[in-house]
């Protein structure tokens, strides 16, 4: 009976054995496996990864080659530390850009001088105090701009020719507040009158200063020309225009 006690102890201690073993071995595989997947995910980040890298080192050697004539012209330009000389630049075309923007801002504020010379023989030499005279930008026979006053000044010169002023300022109402000042590039003419010129004058010469939101002059010519009725005209609008982009491109 002993004995056989003992051989079935010897039994169950063997299949608890083996049991131990098959447990043992189902936990090391499933963590093998574990392992294996958490190793699988790790490659595929790192490949993700490698491709990004290789994404931004592409685009890291686009932008310098970009960047290769900007920073050629910004150490000819200026002297200095690498850092210091793209500052300098980057600095410059800020300033360019916000000179241009100044195109792009709503008309708040215009003023004007007129000087027209005309022949004639009247002797004159006054300040008319009501009658002055306007100049207005014009599209398709509607005026984008039109800055007036109501005063203005004539004088004869002693050559058979006698010279009109007149300082203008825009209104407060106008439809133009608001729009940007390039807008005005787009007008087909300017129109000038003064009140007390004669009808059908033959102009001698002229200019016409405009300058918009006090910061930005236009310099018109007036060429000679008869007057029709009584309008005076300025037809080289955008020449001008361009002219002072170029200059606030090449001048602080």
């Amino acid at each position: 009976m002993a004995k056989f006690f003992q051989k079935a102890s010897v039994q169950t201690g063997f299949v608890v054995g083996i049991l131990g073993l098959i447990g043992t071995g189902l936990y090391i595989w499933n963590d093998r496996s574990q392992l294996k997947q958490d190793n699988t995910n790790y490659i595929t980040e790192i490949s993700e990864l490698k491709q990004e890298n290789q994404k931004l080192t592409a685009e890291v050697q686009r932008l310098e080659t970009q960047l290769t004539p900007f920073k050629t012209f910004a150490l000819e330009k200026y002297t200095g530390a690498d850092e210091e000389v793209l500052r300098k630049s980057a600095d410059e075309l800020h300033e360019l850009k916000d000179r241009m923007h100044a195109f792009k801002k709503p008309i708040a504020s215009a003023i004007a001088n007129v000087e027209v010379t005309i022949k004639s023989e009247e002797q004159v030499n006054t300040r008319y105090v009501t009658q002055g005279g306007y100049l207005a930008f014009v599209k398709n026979r509607q005026s984008l701009l039109f800055i007036s006053n109501t005063q203005s000044y004539a004088r004869q010169t002693g050559k058979g020719e006698v010279v009109y002023k007149v300082d203008l300022q825009m209104h407060d109402k106008l439809s133009v507040i608001g729009k940007p000042v390039e807008i005005l590039q787009e007008s087909d003419l300017i129109q000038i009158k003064f009140n007390m010129i004669p009808n059908n004058s033959h102009v001698i010469t002229g200019k016409a200063s405009v300058v918009i939101n006090g910061d930005m002059r236009f310099e018109f010519e007036i060429l000679p020309q008869d007057m029709k009725n009584d309008s005076i005209i300025v037809r080289d609008i955008e020449q001008e225009f361009h002219k002072v982009r170029e200059t606030r491109n090449r001048n602080p």
